[in-house]
């Protein structure tokens, strides 16, 4: 791992006081150091994201761009950055789906350059990868794309279950609906307690029923693979009719199902209740074209996204627990509607 040591000359505010730009501002010193450690001289450096990550567009002095990411502390471990990297350099030398390219440093070779940053209690950490030209899916979707988005899926999940890949990868499986070490906060009494009865055994039985399908799943070691974990369809750009995936910073091992499942569900909270239906028949066409549908029986995906909106939840119970209650009462007719039906609607 790259180690860069980058000191301000000024007396600067604590971190922790700074507005979300101004940390972002701060960032861009640690930024400059760590493009230098990875050869890159920037010409431009433009703030996209402080969501959770910190994501900057880099335009080189020769003219190339890429994309450099300041990892969030706690977010994602150096085994989950480097797996990311190791399964995309597969997927570049293996095919031509054009998933970004991992850059390394010139000097040790490595994908993780780790700055210090004034006012900052913990050593930052930067990746950079090629810049993935096009707009995101999530402005140009209609069936015609869902039906490429659907092949571009198969054709993921086919090279995930040919993927060997080298030591040091993750043994991470996505067998929980908590997959990455996270504290079970909504669970704990103190935190379900707080809620109405009636909301605490909803909740109890849809953890029931989603803890049985990871079950029923994982019992089968057949289809197991590398996937991608979060390939919604603002991870994926539209360029010149082609779709090309990025952000692949979820690596771990899983079924194509909870793939489908994840970026359905995104796609059910992203469009009109009318288009969900020929939007999923779309994507199932084209992945069909490709592969054989991988639910192991008809609920299958409901039950998996069902998962995922206990992971919202519960991130929402740890990170923003003054929303909790509006959350869950949000919620709380959604499981309702699953558990009679064993289907997720769109509403």
């Amino acid at each position: 791992m790259t180690q860069t040591t980058n000191k301000l000359n000024q007396h600067v505010k604590p971190y922790g006081s700074l507005t979300r730009l101004g940390k972002a501002r701060r960032l861009r010193s640690g930024a400059h150091a760590a493009l230098a450690s990875f050869g890159i001289d920037a010409d431009r450096l433009q703030l996209l994201a402080t969501a959770t990550n910190t994501l900057y567009r880099v335009r080189s002095g020769t003219g190339e761009l890429f994309a450099l990411r300041c990892c969030a502390p706690g977010w994602r471990t150096d085994t989950d950055l480097r797996s990311e990297a190791m399964w995309l350099e597969a997927l570049g030398h293996d095919t031509d789906i054009g998933a970004p390219m991992p850059v390394r440093t010139p000097d040790g070779g490595d994908i993780i350059v780790c700055v210090n940053v004034e006012g900052l209690a913990k050593v930052t950490r930067w990746t950079l990868m090629t810049w993935i030209p096009g707009i995101v899916l999530g402005k140009r979707l209609s069936v015609d794309i869902l039906t490429k988005m659907g092949a571009l899926f198969a054709r993921i999940h086919a090279h995930g279950a040919t993927f060997r890949p080298p030591d040091g990868f993750t043994s991470r499986r996505m067998n929980t609906y908590l997959a990455r070490d996270e504290a079970d906060v909504l669970f704990c009494p103190k935190c379900l307690g707080s809620l109405p009865q009636e909301q605490q055994d909803l909740l109890a039985l849809t953890r029931a029923a989603v803890d049985d399908a990871f079950v029923v799943r994982y019992a089968d070691p057949a289809g197991l693979r590398v996937i991608h974990n979060d390939l919604w369809h603002d991870n994926i750009k539209l360029h010149r009719g082609k779709l090309r995936p990025f952000d692949f910073e979820d690596t771990l091992w899983g079924y194509p199902v909870q793939d489908i499942a994840m970026a359905w569900l995104d796609l059910l909270e992203a469009v009109t209740p009318d288009a969900y239906g020929p939007y999923t028949d779309a994507f199932r066409t084209g992945y069909e074209r490709h592969a054989s549908w991988p639910e192991a029986y008809p609920g299958e995906i409901d039950l998996f996204q069902t998962g995922r909106r206990l992971w919202v939840a519960n991130y929402i119970a740890a990170y923003q627990p003054q929303h909790l209650k509006a959350h869950i009462a949000w919620l709380a007719p959604r499981l309702q509607e699953f558990l009679a039906s064993g289907r997720v609607r769109a509403t």
